[in-house]
């Protein structure tokens, strides 16, 4: 009898979720967490990051059978909630799981389990944030690498992998003279990653810091393809930079790469951000 292979993709994105140990939690009291989280100048910036680069580039997947999950906290003020779900609408992938402020295993684990279609016997599970990108084939070159490791048996129920594309480009958004830079990663990066596990395992691509990842799971890698956009935009939830040994890209060549390879629109975006700077950042009109 053939063994169950069965392998589903299911990505996560920490939507400004107020849990615990996250990159901008790590000293902050509860409350002053949300209010910098759900500051209005702060969430309509997430927005349009999420709205023209996180999920253009997946509607732009060339394999289309796969489910993001944002994940957000019970404490997001309603009209934000109204916003985010709106958009499962014309984004069929994407499904909103609101849950109480915790760790970031036990939520990120909670929230691949509401993306499971509960028969697959194994779970692919990729992070990404909202204001990051992966190229159009990102999902079916993970999803051909998942099933080889599964039928080689490097990933069973009882041992994860990971799976690592290393290749990508920063996007520093408030260059106008030097924005884009490609790079490969030494190791897996906490973008362009995912994690082959048996549906029911503790683990999870958040397991893990993503410098130690190759420590502690095998892993499968790949430097070659350009894979991802990270942005730099100089209030990034995590510490960013453009990597010191880091090529410098032709901006024609860099953006008709991220036109054609991610459905990305550069100058779209840099508009859009430039006329939330111009209007009042107090304002409450979105």
């Amino acid at each position: 009898m053939a063994k169950d292979l069965s392998n589903q993709i299911v990505g996560v994105c920490r939507f400004s979720y107020a849990g615990e140990g996250g990159f901008a939690s790590a000293t902050m009291e509860q409350w002053a967490l949300e209010a910098m989280l759900y500051d209005p100048a702060r969430m309509k910036q997430r927005f349009v990051l999420f709205e023209q680069i996180c999920l253009p580039s997946l509607a732009a997947q060339t394999d289309q059978d796969f489910k993001l999950i944002a994940l957000i906290a019970d404490t997001m003020p309603y009209r934000w909630r109204r916003r985010l779900k709106d958009l499962m609408a014309p984004y069929p992938f994407l499904q909103v799981c609101t849950l109480e402020a915790a760790g970031p295993l036990n939520s990120t684990r909670r929230a691949f389990r509401r993306g499971w279609d509960r028969h697959s016997k194994f779970i692919t599970g990729f992070r990404i944030d909202d204001d990051d990108a992966v190229a159009c084939d990102y999902i079916a070159k993970t999803r051909a690498v998942a099933d080889q490791l599964l039928e080689l048996g490097w990933a069973d129920e009882d041992t994860p992998a990971a799976i690592a594309f290393h290749r990508g480009i920063y996007w520093n958004m408030n260059s106008q003279e030097k924005p884009y830079w490609e790079f490969s990663e030494i190791g897996p990066l906490g973008l362009a990653s995912a994690m082959v596990t048996h549906n029911d395992s503790l683990a999870n691509v958040y397991r893990w810091n993503h410098r130690k990842i190759a420590a502690n799971v095998r892993t499968w890698c790949d430097p070659n393809d350009v894979m991802f956009v990270r942005t730099l935009h100089g209030v990034n939830d995590s510490d960013r930079s453009i990597p010191p040994t880091a090529e410098l890209m032709e901006i024609t060549k860099a953006q008709t790469l991220m036109r054609d390879r991610f459905a990305l629109q550069p100058i779209k975006t840099l508009a859009a951000l430039a006329r939330l700077r111009e209007n009042d950042p107090n304002s409450d009109d979105d």
